[in-house]
């Protein structure tokens, strides 16, 4: 029996006497595409299957992805572009550039010519082993290869992923390199008037991310409560008029979204504020964050890491990385004793399952820690 589709759409035909159901879907060129669902007890089940793998074969053709015969590139390409033009992002803007820079830069050079079903691991290996980058640089290198070829995977594109059986170099365990409290004070002191000594001031108390820390709007501040709620993170994007945009997700999602602040971090972030209001030009564009360049636009990673490593040279610091704020943030409220829940809630180290257990720590917790650190700091 056959069950034939609408004009184009391929036909699904059972085949006897072993009970598969094979589905066949013709190519722009003429030349059909088959694929073969062993029989099962479950008739309904196998139908289902069936047409599941229609529409797949389908969705295929029409992005021009021929199973047997496209380069691991144009695979690549596609998957990129289907990541871009989503209606509902399934990863982050600056998640999509850095794929989207090591397929251009890594993957695409040394494998993209291959046939995506004759790549084997030994052509992954043999790209890894010849990589120069450092060793965390070639486990994101063949991390993004694998995830895309996962997706070939479940569009029944290939039959296994060669990115899977290969050896990666091991990976220096490197925590960071936090500030002790006399650099913290020192890198207050010297930068209390800056234009963004309040920044320095609120990541060493938070621990957030220079994303989020960015991302921070006047809305956010709750002055009379001593608070801050972690709404977005910046993101940069392909846009000339409108680089920036606010993404509403932050990396890994928080426990405890509402984070207390003490009374100095408030009083810094109220005199921050009079500062910026007094900077402030007739043509700057509105964005409501309350941290920006001295030309009024967000600011953006580089520039902000430029601005921290000015500011540890002008405090006789040595250079640190912008992320080593959040560890010095981690390691202070560890040698003030504040309870590991407590940290884990506020810094957002916590996986979804563990986010439950998580929750134990009060906003009282959570004020007392703030506290803490900032009279540790100064």
């Amino acid at each position: 029996m056959a069950r034939m589709g609408a004009h184009g759409q391929g036909s699904i035909t059972k085949r006897r006497p072993d009970g598969r159901l094979q589905i066949a879907v013709t190519w722009p060129d003429g030349r059909r595409i088959y694929r073969m669902i062993p029989a099962m007890s479950d008739a309904r089940a196998q139908a289902r299957k069936a047409e599941a793998v229609r529409r797949e074969l389908i969705g295929l053709r029409e992005q021009d992805l021929e199973p047997s015969t496209q380069t691991l590139e144009a695979f690549l390409r596609s998957w990129l572009r289907g990541l871009r033009d989503a209606r509902h992002a399934r990863i982050r803007p600056r998640t999509l550039e850095f794929y989207t820079m090591i397929v251009d830069r890594h993957i695409i050079p040394a494998l993209g010519h291959h046939r995506l079903g004759r790549l084997g691991e030994r052509h992954v290996q043999a790209w890894l082993d010849a990589d120069t980058g450092s060793p965390r640089s070639v486990h994101h290198h063949r991390a993004v290869l694998r995830r895309a070829l996962n997706v070939a995977v479940r569009q029944r594109i290939i039959g296994r992923n060669p990115a899977l059986g290969v050896e990666l170099p091991e990976l220096d365990d490197f925590a960071g390199d936090p500030l002790t409290v006399e650099e913290a004070h020192r890198l207050l002191a010297a930068t209390a008037k800056d234009h963004l000594g309040a920044l320095w001031r609120v990541a060493l108390v938070t621990g957030l991310r220079s994303a989020e820390v960015s991302a921070i709007a006047w809305d956010d501040v709750d002055f009379d409560a001593g608070a801050l709620t972690v709404r977005h993170q910046l993101a940069r994007v392909d846009d000339e008029e409108e680089p920036w945009i606010l993404v509403d997700q932050t990396k890994g999602g928080r426990s405890l979204h509402r984070l207390s602040i003490d009374p100095a971090t408030v009083a810094a972030l109220r005199a921050h504020k009079r500062r910026m209001a007094k900077l402030r030009r007739s043509d700057w564009r509105y964005h409501g964050l309350a941290f920006l360049t001295p030309t009024g636009s967000p600011i953006g990673r580089s520039g902000l890491l430029r601005a921290f490593h000015a500011a540890l040279k002008r405090a006789g610091i040595s250079q640190r990385r912008f992320h080593d704020l959040r560890v010095s943030s981690a390691t202070l409220l560890a040698e003030l004793g504040v309870d590991e829940h407590v940290r884990m809630a506020r810094l957002g180290h916590a996986t979804a399952a563990m986010a439950r257990h998580y929750a134990v720590a009060r906003d009282e917790l959570d004020r007392d820690a703030s506290t803490r650190l900032a009279e540790a700091i100064g």
